[in-house]
C-alpha cells in the first residue's frame, strides 16, 4: 500500500487537459479505476478523503506513466458528502480555466447530479458516471443481463425496508443468492445495476428503482 500525506489544494489545477476531458474521482465513494481505460489526453483527479492515507501501490504505479495528467489529491474535511463540496470547487476551477472542454465526476452518488443538471444548463458538457465502462469511445457496455434480471427479480420480492442499504450488504445479498459465483462476477452484477439505473446511491444509501 502507498501512503499519502495532506495535498495542497492551491497547488491543484495548473496542469490543464490536453484534450478534450477531465475526469474528477470520488476515490471515497469508487475505488476501482480501470487506468487501461484512462486516454492519454484526459486530466484525472483521484480525489481522496481525509481518512484514507493507504491505496493500492499497484494502482499508483499504473498512473505513474501518465505524469501530471493524474493526480492523487487528499483532501482535509469531514462529515457526509464532504468530498463532494471539493470535487465541486475543483471542478469548478477547470470549468472557468477551460469551459470548452468536457466535465465527468465517477461516482455512484447522486449527490453531484444537481450540479451536473446545472452545467448542462449553463451550455457546459458535463456528466456523471458510475462505471469506467462509460468512458469507452463508441463501444457497447457489456451487461451480464442474465445476473441483473436474476437479482432484480428477487429484489423485487423482498419488502421495501428489507432490501440492502449499503453497497456491501448488497454485495452479500447478491453472493448468498448467487452462490458459487466468482467475487469479479458478482462485482460486475453490481456495476451493470448501477449502469441500468436499478440501484442508485443517495448520501451513501443504496435505493431501487425496480418498476
Amino acid at each position: 500500500m502507498a501512503t499519502f500525506g495532506q495535498a495542497t489544494p492551491s497547488a491543484f489545477g495548473h496542469y490543464r487537459a490536453a484534450g478534450t476531458e477531465y475526469l474528477y474521482i470520488d476515490y471515497e465513494n469508487v475505488q476501482d479505476v480501470k487506468v487501461d481505460l484512462i486516454k492519454k489526453t484526459m486530466k484525472v483527479m483521484i480525489i481522496m478523503g481525509k481518512n484514507q492515507t493507504k491505496v493500492p501501490i499497484e494502482l499508483v504505479q499504473k498512473t505513474q506513466p501518465f505524469g501530471n495528467a493524474v493526480e492523487w489529491i487528499r483532501v482535509n474535511g469531514k462529515g457526509r458528502n464532504a468530498l463532494d463540496f471539493f470535487i465541486a470547487f475543483y471542478l469548478g476551477k477547470d470549468v472557468a480555466a477551460d469551459s470548452g472542454k468536457t466535465f465527468i465526476i465517477y461516482s455512484k452518488d447522486t449527490g453531484y447530479d444537481p450540479l451536473i443538471n446545472h452545467l448542462k444548463k449553463s451550455g457546459i458538457k458535463a456528466k456523471r458516471i458510475v462505471s469506467f465502462q462509460e468512458l469507452g469511445q463508441n463501444k457497447a457496455i457489456k451487461i451480464d443481463e442474465a445476473g441483473v434480471k436474476k437479482v432484480k427479480e428477487i429484489l423485487i420480492k423482498v419488502a421495501a425496508n428489507k432490501r440492502p442499504k449499503k453497497r456491501s450488504s448488497l454485495t452479500g445479498f447478491i453472493i448468498a443468492l448467487l452462490k458459487g459465483t466468482p467475487k469479479q462476477d458478482i462485482d460486475k452484477i453490481i456495476e451493470d445495476l448501477f449502469i441500468e439505473k436499478i440501484v442508485f446511491e443517495e448520501n451513501g444509501l443504496i435505493k431501487y428503482s425496480l418498476d
